[in-house]
């Protein structure tokens, strides 16, 4: 019996594993790629898996449409989402570890559309291309822009070629990415958002705060700017 008291407690002793975050992304090219294993390529998984080794906290990635992702993440409390805008109704349902990106915003046409804006006043009346879950696109509705929701820029890209909208709300990393000939003219910059890494707002607040500090860190060192210029972009 003493045995197994002392197997008992020696067990009890052992230090639980820290359960697994589970972190889930969305396709956007070039930040976010989902290859074909399945696995993540592109700036953001690379910095977020950095970011996560050396907070020293396990997780795995699935790939989900942003909005069922948000939704997953609201019910599970050991999970976040990858690359979310910060907006206002938003701010209180999550908690916060960024900034990962600050994405300039702008509303691009056809090449051959010779429309020309100077104001989004002049937007009202014509119909905006916008992905789904987009700050972009709440933000136009917001002041009465008829936009149109897809779960993948290649999709507006696709519907802009073909006129279903003569506008479509994106980054320019976005547009690079998809080498459409010719390629989209840039017709009015509007809005300027910052993304993060969305959580559940009761994940430990000890792992959320190692995230912070690792990622603060990563900028101090020039890592964050290191891994953008691998990639051929630029922090905004």
């Amino acid at each position: 019996m003493r045995g197994i008291s002392l197997l008992l407690l020696s067990l009890l002793a052992w230090p639980l594993a820290a359960a697994e975050l589970q972190l889930y992304a969305w396709e956007r090219a070039p930040l976010v790629q989902q290859r074909s294993d399945g696995g993540a390529a592109g700036l953001v998984p690379e910095l977020a898996d950095e970011l996560f080794r050396r907070a020293g906290i396990a997780y795995h990635l699935s790939f989900l449409p942003l909005q069922r992702a948000l939704h997953l993440v609201q019910q599970q409390p050991n999970s976040c989402v990858l690359l979310v805008e910060r907006q206002q109704e938003r701010e209180p349902l999550f908690a916060w570890v960024g900034p990962l990106l600050v994405s300039r915003l702008s509303l691009y046409a056809k090449a051959d559309d010779d429309v020309q804006l100077s104001s989004l006043e002049q937007v009202r009346g014509l119909r905006v291309l916008s992905h789904q879950g987009s700050g972009a696109g709440e933000y136009l509705q917001s002041i009465g822009v008829e936009v149109i929701y897809s779960n993948k820029e290649s999709l507006n890209l696709s519907m802009l070629q073909r006129s279903r909208a003569r506008l479509w709300a994106t980054s320019s990393a976005v547009v690079d990415s998809l080498s459409a000939k010719p390629r989209p003219r840039e017709v009015l910059p509007f809005l300027t958002l910052m993304e993060d890494i969305a959580c559940h707002p009761r994940i430990d607040p000890i792992e959320l705060q190692r995230l912070q500090d690792e990622l603060r860190q990563m900028y101090r060192e020039g890592r964050v700017q290191a891994l953008y210029r691998k990639h051929g972009l630029s922090l905004q």
